[in-house]
């Protein structure tokens, strides 16, 4: 099995995760994305997002009816500040055999000598960069000090060439702020929820 680690606070959800979950899914050839929403994102410690029922509530909603794509809850159960290393171990606990990859931005690739214990992540799962057009190559050699010069050539092989995308989460968060439309920039399942909900400061439905 080989299954993508997707990460994030996903709040809210937007077409630009599902977008790049699907290119990787299909470049990477896949058998399953599994969108992974931090309990507190560690790099994001200043954000208010949405609570955990409501971010599972709209992945669920947004992933509907591809069987390739699950939510995983278990760094919301788990609690605290979400380390990537240890949702990591957890899985090769559930799925030894699973061959991991860690679906990431070329910018988070830069910063990862910031992420906690990265030589055991490196172990554990393989990095895949998101490369949107115009971007530089990934230096794929700040990994280099965390792994065998074999285990990095082979992940030079994971790019996974991504299209523009001018969706943000905080974008989306402002917008519903000012009461101005998110309309096709989410799924409409998810809209019609932030509006019920009245999430992230959004004047809901009358």
């Amino acid at each position: 099995m080989r299954l993508g680690f997707f990460g994030g606070s996903f709040s809210p959800v937007h077409f630009g995760h599902l977008l790049l979950a699907e290119y990787a899914r299909e470049q990477l050839k896949l058998d399953e994305v599994w969108f992974v929403p931090a309990a507190t994102p560690p790099h994001k410690l200043d954000q208010v997002l949405a609570n955990d029922a409501d971010r599972v509530a709209m992945l669920q909603m947004a992933i509907a009816g591809n069987e390739a794509f699950t939510v995983c809850p278990l760094e919301l159960e788990r609690g605290g500040v979400s380390f990537t290393v240890d949702t990591l171990k957890q899985i090769r606990e559930l799925l030894p055999d699973a061959e991991l990859f860690l679906l990431i931005g070329g910018d988070t690739l830069a910063d990862f000598r910031t992420w906690r214990n990265p030589e055991e992540i490196c172990q554990l799962a393989a990095p895949a960069v998101m490369r949107r057009p115009g971007s530089p190559e990934p230096d794929w050699g700040v990994l280099a000090p965390y792994c065998s010069a074999e285990r990095l050539q082979s992940f030079a092989g994971n790019l996974v060439d991504v299209p523009g995308i001018g969706l943000s989460s905080t974008e989306i968060r402002r917008r519903c702020a000012a009461g101005e439309t998110i309309r096709y920039q989410t799924p409409r399942s998810v809209e019609m929820y932030i509006q019920t909900k009245r999430l992230f400061g959004h004047p809901g439905l009358e």
